[in-house]
This record gives structure tokens, sequence and C-alpha cells, in this order.
């Protein structure tokens, strides 16, 4: 794609290019006859082929930068001179693009990736090209979300690998231990054990198919939900669960409001937020839900008196695979990727989350959902 736009760019900007010598040369002619009029006629026919230009520029998705001549002034398009829009940026892209201008008209075509820190880091193509008469066009794109989106796929088939080839490599060796065993007892918990590791990596793929879904975002079948519900439903699909870890499961406050969304999406963050508070309690412990209207939103609140998690570990929990206790994770089944599925639904959601916790102190999750009124 940014080949395509670059030779479109080159091929509008020599069709320009000859345009504005054209009339520039008719201009020239004339000067012989009417030297008082060719100047102004000149600075006319300039501004309008200019601004005719930047206008057909304007249209194309990329940055486009043109120099006539050296050091000369250079021609922006609308997303070259909007597409930084932080100073310290907008700084080292112009620096760039002036050094790539001179570079092109000495040598010859140029293409710079060039990273500028942040937070957050952004990340740019510059590709030029020179012109009839020392002429340069130089393409900006802003390849940020393209780096982030390769990061996290590399970083995501990596996790997924690693996560997999647990329970992949334990079925396997449970497998053959099977194969030699003539024990009825033995083979049945070894095949039980097998059934765990499978039910584990359905987990996984379940769970990796929900954040897929969820991370498209809004749907065309978005309605207005009423939480009071949303909430019902998910203290009944967790009560098994808080009942086989000895946990009770309260609710107070008040969930009387409407939100914009997706009930389905709803439900599976804070069923993911109440079964996480459940599987981290010790047993005879209360986790609660509690809720509040307010003027504009509803803040839902799930409190627990587990573990707790230390601050340092606060920014990246909702990572995907991320684990605090990767020995504690494991021995409660977690797949990693629950908190990871909470922050797409709130972020989808026009919400917000908090977490306030200690180690040994229990935590705090604390969702914030703009409400809808009448």
């Amino acid at each position: 794609m940014t080949t395509i736009w670059f030779v479109t760019c080159v091929a509008v900007a020599l069709v320009a290019g000859t345009l504005y010598g054209k009339r520039a040369s008719r201009v020239g002619r004339t000067e012989i006859s009417e030297p008082i009029d060719a100047a102004p006629r000149l600075e006319a026919i300039t501004k309008v082929v200019d601004e005719q230009l930047l206008r057909a520029f304007d249209l194309l998705p990329i940055g486009v930068v043109i120099s006539r001549e050296p050091n000369g002034d250079l021609l922006r398009n609308r997303i070259a001179t909007e597409m930084t829009g932080v100073r310290h940026v907008d700084i080292l892209v112009d620096e760039a693009v002036v050094a790539l201008v001179r570079e092109t008209i000495e040598i010859g075509e140029q293409n710079k990736s060039m990273q500028v820190a942040g937070p957050p880091d952004r990340f740019f193509q510059l590709n030029s090209q020179r012109l009839n008469n020392d002429g340069v066009v130089v393409t900006i794109e802003d390849t940020t979300d393209r780096v982030r989106i390769d990061t996290v796929r590399t970083d995501f088939v990596a996790n997924l690998s690693h996560e997999l080839k647990t329970p992949i490599g334990g079925i396997a060796a449970l497998g053959d231990t099977m194969m030699d065993e003539t024990d009825p007892a033995v083979m049945k918990q070894l095949a039980e054990r097998i059934v765990r590791e499978s039910f584990r990596m359905a987990g996984i793929v379940n769970d990796l198919l929900d954040l897929s879904r969820i991370e498209f975002g809004r749907s065309t079948e978005w309605e207005r939900i009423e939480m009071n519900g949303v909430i019902k439903e998910v203290v009944a699909l967790s009560q098994d669960s808080a009942r086989r870890h000895k946990v009770e499961l309260v609710t107070s406050g008040n969930f009387a409001a409407e939100v914009f969304g997706d009930r389905s999406q709803l439900v599976s963050a804070f069923s993911n937020l109440v079964e996480n508070a459940i599987k981290y309690s010790d047993e005879d412990r209360l986790v609660k839900i509690i809720g509040d209207v307010r003027d504009t939103d509803l803040t839902i609140a799930i409190v627990d008196q587990g573990l707790g998690i230390a601050p340092k570990d606060h920014e990246r929990i909702f990572e995907r695979f991320y684990r605090v206790d990767r020995a504690r994770s494991r021995s409660t089944g977690g797949t990693g990727l629950g908190l990871s599925i909470v922050r797409h639904v709130v972020d989808n959601h026009g919400g917000k989350i908090e977490l306030k916790s200690n180690e040994g102190e229990g935590a705090t999750f604390t969702v914030v959902l703009p409400r809808q009124k009448d």
C-alpha cells in the first residue's frame, strides 16, 4: 500500500510539475512582448498550481511534502501538516524531511524509518523521489499502529505457544504413562488428569476467541442494557464456584442504571472479575460486588479479601498471559487472559477500570461505565 501511494504521489507531482513548467513557459514567452505584466501573471499561475496540487494531495491518506528547488519552500498537504500533533515530534520529523530532501538531490531515491521517543514512542516511514529541475517529493507515513500491532502479534504467538506447550506436553506424558499401566485405579487417575489438561487447553482457546471477538469493538447489535440484570446473571454464574471455594458472594448498593453496549461482553467482563476474586480468596472469606449509580456514570466495585497484588504488578496485570504468581495461577486453572478481556470490554464501552491492592490486603477492581439517560 505504501508503494502504491508513493507512486501515485510521484505521478501527480510530475504531472503538476509539467503543467507548472508549461504555464511558466507561456508566461516567459509573453514576457518578451509584455514585460510589465509577466511577473504578476507568473506569480498568480504559480499560486493556482500550488493550490490545485495541495488540494489533490489533501485527498491522500499519507503526508506529502514537495520541494521544487534546493533550500526552497516546502509544500505540505494537510496530513503532513497535522499528522504528528506533538511539538517535539513535529520538529524531529521536519528535520528528517529537510535532510532527506538534500540527500535525494545529491544521491537519489531515499527510504528511511525513524522512531521518535515518547511516551508513547512514534514510528514513521519516509520515502523520497527526485523530480525534474532538482525538485523532490517526500511521503511520510505514521506507522505507529502497524508497529504496535506487529509487536503485539509477535508477543501473542510466543505467549500462546508457551501456554499451550505445557498442557500438550502433560497430556502426551500422561498418555505415554497410561500405555504401560495395568492398575485400573492408576489409569483412572491418569485419565482424570488428561481430562483436566484438555479442559485447560479448551479454556485458553475459548478465552482467545472471546478476546479476538471483543477486540473488534462495537457491533451493530449494541443496545441499552439494564445492569441490574447483568449483575444478577454474573452472580448466578459464579455461585457454584463460590460454593466450591467456600467463599461467600454478596451484592450491595445500587445497580439500577442502563448502559449502552453488548450484554454478553459485560457479563463476560464482570464474571472474570468475580471469578478471579473467588479463586484467589481463602476459605470463609467474603467477595463483594458493590454498585453506585451517579449522575453520569455507574460504578461497580469487586472487593475481595484474598492474596492481594503488589503495586509493581498493577500496570501489567491487564496484559495477555501475565500472571502475578504463575504457580498459584496454574493451580487455580487460570489462562492469564481474563483481565485482558475485562480491559478490552471496559474500553469498548467507554469506561475505565482501576485497581487498588497491596500484597496480603485483598484487591478492589473498580469499573466506571457511562450511563444512558432517558
